[in-house]
């Protein structure tokens, strides 16, 4: 029996005593009776205690992890410690506008978004390449009007013309788009740049490609003006979703273009600190 809940055992002073002794470690007492539980010593207890997003739930996955008590909880909460597509979680909440979705959650087969509305500023087929042949661009209302003020501001800050090259895809659009390149780049590089159909950010009506000045969208970075663009999205509620730096952590290849709306307090937060999505919700 560790010295804490022998603590614990000994009555109700005893309890607001430690509760107390958690709070002065800068520690989370809420956890110390289920990490008592489960036989840990006091040096774990404590330790796990003081990370903020540690989850119950996840507690056999930290202990099984490497590093820090919070490099574990991280690691762990954003399922670095599985293999993509090894367990499958859906979401349940879609006005959360920071919900998640990758290769290990998904939208439900048939989610269409109840509040979509066309994207103003889109490209022309003909002239901006790979512009979508799809006959209407839509967006959920929220990223969409968040997405006009990112491009009129844009252009007028800027003087650059940003246009969707493509938004909101169906649950069936996307499993045509991964079965189409499938055989043509196999499994492994397919997973690394198209998402498996209900895993695709598309189909949350909440993710926009862009383009620019007719630049063909895969070298918008080159541009002088793109560093304008992830300075600033952040202040109209958009991230990068899929940075250079992340691909470890989103388990997607780099993607220069692919926009994401959270929402300005999130985009933000996670601009200042660097952060992906996953690592964001990760301390959620």
């Amino acid at each position: 029996m560790t010295t804490l809940q022998m603590m614990l055992d000994e009555g109700a002073f005893e309890k607001e005593y430690i509760e107390d002794y958690c709070r002065m470690e800068l520690t989370s007492s809420k956890h110390v009776n289920f990490l008592l539980d489960q036989g840990l010593n006091d040096e774990d207890v404590i330790g796990f205690s003081t990370i903020p997003y540690f989850r119950d739930e996840n507690i056999a996955r930290y202990l099984e992890a490497d590093g820090s008590y919070e490099e574990r909880v991280l690691a762990v909460n954003m399922n670095m410690d599985l293999e993509p597509f090894e367990t499958t979680s859906y979401v349940s909440d879609f006005s959360d506008m920071t919900l998640l979705v990758n290769k290990f959650n998904a939208l439900p087969e048939g989610y269409v978004p109840d509040d979509m509305v066309d994207v103003k500023y889109v490209c022309v087929q003909g002239v901006d390449y790979s512009c979508t042949t799809m006959d209407q661009v839509v967006l959920r209302q929220e990223a969409e009007e968040a997405f006009e003020r990112f491009v009129e501001s844009a252009l007028e800050e800027k003087g650059i013309s940003i246009v969707a090259i493509a938004a909101y895809r169906s649950y069936q659009y996307q499993k045509d788009l991964y079965n189409y390149y499938l055989p043509i780049y196999g499994q492994e590089r397919t997973d690394q740049y198209y998402a498996r159909p209900g895993q695709s950010e598309h189909n949350s009506g909440l993710a926009v490609d862009i383009t620019f000045d007719h630049i063909r969208y895969t070298d918008i970075e080159s541009h002088e003006a793109y560093p304008w663009i992830l300075e600033n999205m952040h202040r109209f509620g958009f991230i990068l979703r899929y940075p250079e730096d992340k691909q470890k952590i989103t388990r997607y290849g780099y993607e220069s273009w692919h926009l994401r709306y959270v929402g300005v307090e999130a985009a933000t937060t996670m601009y200042e600190n660097n952060w992906c999505l996953e690592e964001y919700l990760a301390r959620k």
